[in-house]
């Protein structure tokens, strides 16, 4: 017998009466979280300046306010014709009971044009990783294989210099540009790696943003349901009593666990709140609400004048969350470009920006196309008279399914 659908049964039940249990609390922590957030405006140095105090400090996620706390931007105008770029991926991970050490990424690429002269291009690029360079990162000494969060990472950065070289191939002055991609900017998975890994990654992907900067090209990614806690960062510390920014003390996390034990923080109405939580009561659709710096560590200290800010935008019932580096964010112009047409790239998407659901359609590797390529593969291998053998524990596995 496989899954006992009686027994689950009572537990999803359990689970919906807890969930709406749930969400009242939240509703209930998100108004007293949003009223604070508001009494805030107006004194958006002030709680800039506690932010950068309590970066290091505070033992959460922190985003810094770059422009007033009740900024709500209504939909900008869409130039008569733009174009968009986007790239999305997808991988076959290394498998260590395969036959041969590799993994595969595919890209998925889209450019269209709107306006009088409308174009289109789809298309995809595989990368096969087999080289030693391929699997892992050096620095001489240590060796650090490519797998798991690091490959991400390498699905990334392919991302990144394959958008640049699409804006090359086909992007010219001629009409408005938006070059997108699907998920985040900061780059969070290699926070905890070690300088020489995070070089590896970093260098190559900060290349891609400063060719997009000298290109002028508005660049962005948008992320759908966002769940980052950052903005609510920034408002526990507005309910924090350990915050003086003129004596020039942050948040003291460490001190309050210890010294207030068993007291509830001041902070707690914004434990488990994200930022959707508490902003999207505020936004009608199309509107977008404030510029904020995301101050995660690895952003602040390795992106520099990249630096990753963001907005949210209502897009329908969902909040989502869009990306820009800092030169974008910097001007007025540009981010009103990228608010305009990712707007309407949902609009013509049912939701979500047309071109990520055509690049991602590109890059996807289904069941049969990963078959073929382990086809491929075996083939390869035995007409070089190399052992295309894979492991007992695979070879079992497979058996199993027939």
């Amino acid at each position: 017998m496989g899954l006992d659908l009686a027994a689950l049964s009572r537990q999803v039940r359990e689970m919906s009466n807890t969930a709406a249990r749930s969400a009242a609390d939240t509703a209930s922590r998100a108004a007293l979280a949003r009223e604070r957030y508001l009494a805030g405006a107006g004194a958006e140095a002030h709680w800039a300046r506690a932010v950068e105090l309590s970066r290091t400090t505070a033992s959460w996620l922190l985003a810094r306010p770059v422009e007033r706390l009740d900024t709500v931007r209504a939909l900008p105008e869409r130039p008569p014709a733009y174009a968009v770029i986007a790239t999305d991926g997808s991988q076959i991970e290394l498998d260590r009971h395969g036959s041969v050490a590799c993994y595969l990424i595919n890209i998925g690429l889209v450019f269209i044009r709107y306006g009088q002269q409308p174009a289109a291009r789809l298309s995809s690029r595989p990368l096969l990783a087999y080289r030693e360079e391929d699997l892992y990162v050096s620095d001489g000494a240590r060796r650090v294989a490519i797998e798991g969060n690091y490959l991400s990472a390498r699905r990334d950065v392919e991302e990144g210099l394959a958008l640049a070289a699409l804006a090359d191939e086909v992007l010219d002055d001629g009409v408005p540009a938006l070059a997108l991609q699907d998920g985040t900017l900061v780059r969070w998975t290699l926070a905890g790696a070690e300088r020489f890994v995070q070089d590896h990654f970093l260098q190559p992907y900060l290349g891609y943003l400063e060719h997009m900067r000298a290109r002028g090209i508005a660049t962005a990614s948008y992320i759908s349901r966002p769940r980052s806690p950052e903005v609510v960062g920034a408002i526990r510390l507005m309910f924090c009593p350990d915050v003086d920014v003129p004596a020039g003390r942050g948040a003291r996390c460490a001190e309050c666990s210890d010294v207030r034990a068993g007291r509830v923080p001041s902070c707690m109405p914004c434990q488990g709140l994200v930022d959707a939580d508490v902003l999207g009561e505020r936004l009608a659709e199309g509107q977008r609400g404030p510029l904020f710096s995301s101050m995660s560590t690895i952003n602040v200290e390795r992106y520099a004048e990249h630096c990753i800010h963001f907005f949210h935008l209502r897009v329908g019932r969902e909040l989502c969350r869009v990306e820009l580096p800092a030169w974008v964010a910097r001007s007025p112009t540009q981010v009103d470009l990228v608010h305009s047409l990712v707007y309407d790239q949902c609009a013509r998407g049912d939701g979500y920006p047309v071109a990520l659901a055509r690049a991602h359609e590109q890059a996807v590797v289904r069941s049969a196309d990963r078959r073929a390529f382990l086809r491929m593969l075996e083939g390869s291998l035995a007409r070089a008279a190399l052992d295309g053998a894979v492991s007992a524990k695979r070879a079992s596995k497979e058996f199993s399914r027939l």
